[in-house]
């Protein structure tokens, strides 16, 4: 009698170490699906991008709509994303600081790679050149930097154009001891070109894709002048803490790059392509972005 018992006691212990394991088996596996929110591997079901709508032909509302090259290449990257992305129409000037705070996860706005802003958010490889060059009204006498003595210049403010002033404008004419005139911040560059055309300004510096544009559907009024500053590249902008995401962005555009996507939609939205950018984020004149 002792003995059966003794056997039914074995059994019974196995049988319940059995189904504690299964159980805690199946706990910890609902546990990690709903970490990730059900989208497979390391992201929640949804995440928020920031991106503007006052930038063409990078971002622009067109019939009510939001396009351009920008946008084309989200929709290019998402396909097929193990998240959804919920896209938030933000000023410029927000943009930078929410990706750094973590209120969204991510910009698709093309933003230039500076040196003071990869150290609050990363960069993804670039998706587009953004070197700065200045436009004047048509048939102005400002041929060079040595020019601008004396001028009233229009930039972004927040923006790359900005610092060019800084960097690069009032350094060289401070060799001749001379300075540029009024500098004005614009929170959006259509602002400065009305501005430019109705001769409250007599320059405004803009990356050279944007400009082109400017003068191509303006020729009569705009006039393209030279390169400002060392070469520029931009990116999109992540939230440092979140290496996945970058991971995830820059093996998308890397196979955009590969396949061809990227250029078809360069030459759609830009009207130029940008076919040896770089693997990897670059400082202006092609230096290397410290690592964080």
């Amino acid at each position: 009698m002792l003995g059966w018992l003794n056997r039914f006691s074995k059994v019974y212990r196995t049988v319940s170490l059995t189904v504690l394991a299964l159980l805690t088996c199946f706990t910890i596996v609902a546990c990690t699906s709903a970490g990730t929110g059900g989208s497979g591997g390391d992201f929640p079901a949804e995440l928020t991008f920031a991106t503007e709508d006052d930038y063409p032909p990078f971002d622009f509302l067109k019939d009510g709509k939001h396009v351009g090259y920008n946008q084309d290449m989200l929709d290019a990257v998402l396909e097929g994303a193990p998240f959804k992305v919920k896209q938030e129409i933000v000023p410029w000037q927000g943009i930078l600081a929410g990706v750094a705070s973590g209120k969204y996860a991510a910009s698709n706005a093309a933003a230039s790679v500076l040196e003071e802003r990869v150290k609050s958010v990363s960069f993804t490889m670039p998706t587009t050149e953004l070197t700065n060059y200045y436009v004047t009204r048509k048939g102005e006498s400002i041929k060079s930097i040595a020019d601008f003595a004396g001028k009233n210049i229009g930039v972004q403010q927040g923006g790359a154009t900005a610092v060019m002033v800084d960097e690069v404008i009032k350094p060289e004419l401070v060799k001749s001891g001379k300075d540029v005139g009024n500098v004005a911040q614009y929170g959006a560059f259509a602002e400065a070109y009305q501005d430019l055309e109705n001769k409250r300004l007599d320059i405004v510096i803009n990356n050279v894709v944007a400009l082109n544009q400017l003068v191509k559907t303006k020729p009569d009024v705009f006039e393209m002048g030279a390169q400002v500053g060392p070469t520029i590249y931009a990116g999109w902008t992540v939230n440092k803490g979140n290496t996945k995401l970058l991971e995830f962005l820059n093996t998308r555009i890397a196979d955009l790059k590969a396949n061809g996507k990227m250029k078809e939609l360069q030459d759609k939205w830009l009207n130029v392509s940008f076919e040896n950018l770089p693997n990897e984020p670059q400082l202006p004149g092609g230096k290397p972005v410290p690592a964080s």
